[in-house]
């Protein structure tokens, strides 16, 4: 949930720097965060409902496997937050109203996998490239709350770092040692090898500092930015190169703690960017 607030905050961090208009923050963000966490809830939901029959073999101690909360329970909670977003987005003007449709739109064929899950259920790479469009969407949803200019080159900026982020977490979650893969469980390094796999997360994060970068010197920053995305790419390089030469589970989990905090330093690095010029 603190993922999700510092990515609306990093939208309109940098809607609000590039916008004409000035922009009063106030009790219009906190709703705002509460209806990104809620769309971001609802995909959550949407993915147990997928996946229940799988989780139950495979994940029996999860709470909603283990009985401790119920997908009825899951339904009422998601509905009762999903007001927010309806009424944050008819607040910030027709604009952020149909941006929203559109992001809904979308999050509702991927509950239903584009109505082609036989195809690409056994395509991992290509079910997930199908998925990570929605976090270009959400950016464009809450860039319109606060800047009207939907061509803005920041806007797309912010959209490829949350794909190229989303993606790096995607797959570095389901990278597995060869003893700790399971046959019923999906994993990239199953689907397409241990060490393509670890080359496809190192890439990915290439591009988001690319992208980061770029964003950070249309926004005129320090140089102390640009060392922690650095450091922090290093690092995990080193890491995923230890992963290759010995393949051991608890390592690949620390080399993907280091894939989530680069995407929450990328994130929080803007923020604080722009915060201080204000």
């Amino acid at each position: 949930m603190l993922l999700f607030a510092i990515l609306f905050f990093t939208a309109y961090s940098v809607a609000s720097y590039f916008s004409v208009q000035h922009i009063n923050p106030g009790y219009k963000n906190w709703v705002g965060v509460i209806a990104v966490i809620s769309f971001f809830f609802r995909l959550r939901v949407f993915d147990e409902v997928k996946d229940l029959q799988l989780d139950n073999i495979n994940h029996p101690g999860r709470v909603l496997q283990s009985g401790r909360i119920s997908l009825k329970q899951l339904f009422l909670l998601s509905a009762v937050v999903s007001i927010a977003e309806p009424i944050w987005s008819y607040w910030c003007g027709p604009t952020t109203l149909i941006c929203w449709v559109v992001a809904l739109s979308y999050s509702i064929l991927m509950r239903y996998e584009f109505f082609i899950s036989s195809f690409l259920k056994p395509r991992l790479f290509l079910y997930a490239c199908t998925h990570m469009l929605i976090m270009p969407l959400i950016m464009l949803w809450v860039w319109s709350a606060y800047n009207h200019d939907l061509f803005h080159p920041s806007l797309y900026l912010l959209g490829a770092l949350s794909l190229f982020g989303g993606f790096c977490f995607e797959i570095a979650r389901k990278i597995h040692s060869p003893d700790a893969e399971r046959p019923m469980v999906d994993s990239y390094s199953k689907s397409i090898g241990y060490y393509t796999s670890i080359a496809c997360v190192l890439l990915f994060l290439l591009a988001g500092i690319a992208v980061q970068c770029y964003l950070l010197y249309s926004i005129q920053s320090r140089l102390w930015a640009y060392l922690i995305i650095g450091l922090l790419y290093l690092f995990t390089c080193i890491i995923y190169a230890i992963v290759a030469k010995q393949p051991q589970e608890k390592k690949i989990r620390v080399a993907e703690l280091f894939v989530s905090l680069f995407m929450l330093i990328s994130y929080v690095s803007v923020i604080i960017e722009i915060q201080l010029k204000s």
